[in-house]
């Protein structure tokens, strides 16, 4: 990912030219392939560039047609092709070859800010109107690319790397205790415009924000749109469109140059891997160059390695399998190399960014799975329903009934009855799994007893069909996991894209019908007919076989306790006492959630001496 940053000032102050040059600095690791830094009135930016392709990329910016507006950020558009014509028949002629930040630039001097709905793609930029002195900044629906800001007085300082905003800024280091807080009830943060700072805010997905001075406004510009059912003829139709749309998604996303993938040995990575082999016999592109996976054993009997490979050799694609079974957690915690920009809860955070440095130089872009259980795992129960709502007992008949003669077995329902049973049934209530090692002040002062109540709640399902995965695909979770690849999380200047994201097919499986085509991946694996092995093909989804954690500590190769001296901030969120007290017998989801300071006190360590990057 190019890394961008800069600001803008209200009242005209040309900014302060070491200030750039120390936040440019700030960007290097991103963009090993020029730098620049550019100033004028009111505003400064500065950028470093990532070549990657296959659309044409701007080579310098900022960038702009007529010298009035200025874009800077870091852009991958989909669809390019529809955009252009779009722009064509409304009197805005556009070049073939024209690079993604020239499409946006037209598209914003065509139809403004609402022409910003039609672009779809990878995104995180900001817009500067130099005579009205007005900052237009934005973030795509799914979230893929970051975008930070701080405002300081008159001015707003914008990037899509944090410390780029801590370190030159001199940005104050005071922690946002909210996002501590639901850091360690849920490991994740649901609101998803706070940052672990409390002066520095991210961009939420599918928001825009707004900075004159008439002060600074954010607002949601997109969502993804509740569409109605999808009804074809013939069953093929609907596996001719989803490969359309998949060979679509990876080809926009297929640099001309060398490429990797992260692989398993499951339906999602290995379909993308699938249609990139065959979507590399167009002379465009180089194709997939090698992929890479993590085999856990012997820690326990993990297929993943095993079956990766065989895909691998079907595909005719170098594999390198990377060994996780000797890892323990924490491994590597407390040095550069795992100065994580924020707070993680991942204990084997190490594995996960080895595969990151184990690609060559010349790969830039690494293909993933992602996206596939959101929808593809759907959901009967709520397409039943909507059916009887309707009285279409025919459709009911022909499509349960043929799963039913099909499978020899209903549906998957996954109607949330377990979930709602074991809540009622509960002789404790729902405060029972309340962290009890929270530090007494800390929960009082921000109410975290009502906070958890919250967090437990049952999100609010709107989508007729795909109630659960509508939900997934909006709650900010997903963004927050895709930030975890950013080259200011890994260290390495390589992109992650997740075909099976984009929004094209996320619109048609939003409305495809959940049966037959949404149950167990129904509809990948009919896509998939002759392009994978057939045991991969027809192999179910297989669940992690034990707790890697638990396993360690039952098998006394590893334990939580005793635990080290935290540094002294930690313990105002947490009684460390009886933490350990709690961790000496936790398992399972007590053991997990009791690591969680763990995790917290690790990144703190880090934060203090200064290593985050």
């Amino acid at each position: 990912m190019s890394g961008f940053a800069g600001l803008v000032s209200t009242d005209g102050a040309t900014p302060d030219r070491d200030l750039l040059d120390r936040m440019a600095a700030g960007l290097d690791f991103r963009g090993p392939d020029g730098t620049q830094v550019w100033s004028q009135s009111g505003a400064g930016f500065c950028f470093t560039l990532l070549r990657i392709g296959p659309a044409p990329q701007s080579s310098e910016q900022p960038c702009s047609l007529e010298g009035r507006v200025w874009l800077i950020g870091d852009v991958r558009l989909d669809g390019r092709e529809d955009l252009r014509h779009e722009l064509e028949q409304s009197g805005e002629p556009t070049k073939i070859d024209a690079t993604d930040e020239e499409l946006i630039l037209r598209v914003w001097r065509r139809w403004s800010e609402e022409g910003l709905t039609r672009l779809v793609g990878d995104l995180s930029f900001a817009l500067w109107d130099a005579a009205a002195r007005e900052l237009v900044c934005l973030r795509d629906l799914m979230g893929f690319r970051p975008f930070l800001y701080a405002s300081i007085g008159k001015r707003l300082f914008f990037s899509n790397t944090l410390k780029v905003l801590r370190n030159p800024l001199g940005m104050s280091a005071e922690l946002d205790p909210q996002f501590i807080a639901d850091f360690l009830l849920q490991d994740w943060i649901s609101d998803p415009s706070r940052t672990v700072y409390k002066h520095i805010h991210r961009l939420a997905p599918g928001h825009l924000l707004k900075y004159s001075a008439q002060g600074l406004r954010v607002r949601r510009y997109t969502e993804i749109p509740i569409e109605e059912p999808l009804w074809l003829k013939q069953p093929e139709e609907y596996i001719e469109q989803f490969q359309s749309l998949l060979e679509k998604a990876v080809r926009d996303r297929l640099p001309h140059g060398p490429s990797a993938i992260f692989l398993s040995g499951g339906m999602d990575s290995t379909s993308v891997a699938a249609v990139a082999r065959k979507t590399a016999t167009n002379a465009e592109t180089s194709g997939l160059s090698r992929a890479y996976s993590i085999d856990c054993r012997p820690l326990f009997d993990d297929e993943e390695g095993v079956l990766a490979s065989r895909v691998a050799e079907h595909l005719g694609l170098d594999i390198e399998i990377i060994d996780g079974g000797s890892d323990l957690p924490y491994e590597g915690w407390g040095g550069a190399q795992l100065g994580t920009p924020e707070p993680t809860h991942d204990p084997f955070l190490a594995l996960g960014f080895l595969q990151f440095r184990r690609i060559p130089s010349n790969v830039r872009v690494v293909l993933t799975g992602h996206g596939g259980d959101n929808v593809l795992t759907g959901q009967a129960w709520p397409f039943l329903l909507y059916l009887l709502r309707r009285r279409r007992f025919g459709t009911i008949a022909k499509t349960f009934g043929g799963y039913v003669v099909k499978h020899k077995r209903i549906p998957p329902l996954r109607g949330g009855f377990r979930t709602r049973l074991r809540r009622w049934t509960s002789p404790t209530g729902p405060m029972s799994d309340f962290p009890p090692w929270l530090e007494p002040h800390f929960v009082e002062r921000y109410h975290l007893h009502e906070r958890w109540l919250e967090l437990q709640r049952l999100p609010q399902l709107s989508h007729p069909l795909h109630p659960i995965g509508y939900a997934t695909l909006s709650d900010g979770c997903m963004s927050s996991s895709l930030e975890t690849e950013d080259a200011a999380w890994t260290g390495v200047p390589v992109e992650t894209r997740a075909p099976l994201l984009d929004l094209r097919i996320l619109r048609f499986l939003l409305r495809v019908p959940p049966v037959p085509w949404c149950m167990k991946k129904e509809l990948l694996r009919q896509a998939m007919r002759g392009l994978l092995p057939e045991e991969i093909r027809s192999r179910p989804k297989t669940p992690l076989g034990i707790d890697p954690i638990d396993f360690l500590v039952e098998n006394k190769r590893w334990s939580p306790v005793p635990l080290q001296e935290p540094p002294p901030e930690l313990r105002t969120y947490v009684d460390w006492e009886r933490l350990g007290a709690t961790l000496e017998t936790a398992r399972g989801s007590i053991l997990w959630s009791g690591l969680r300071p763990v995790s917290l006190g690790h990144w703190l360590v880090v934060e203090n001496r200064g290593l985050l990057r």
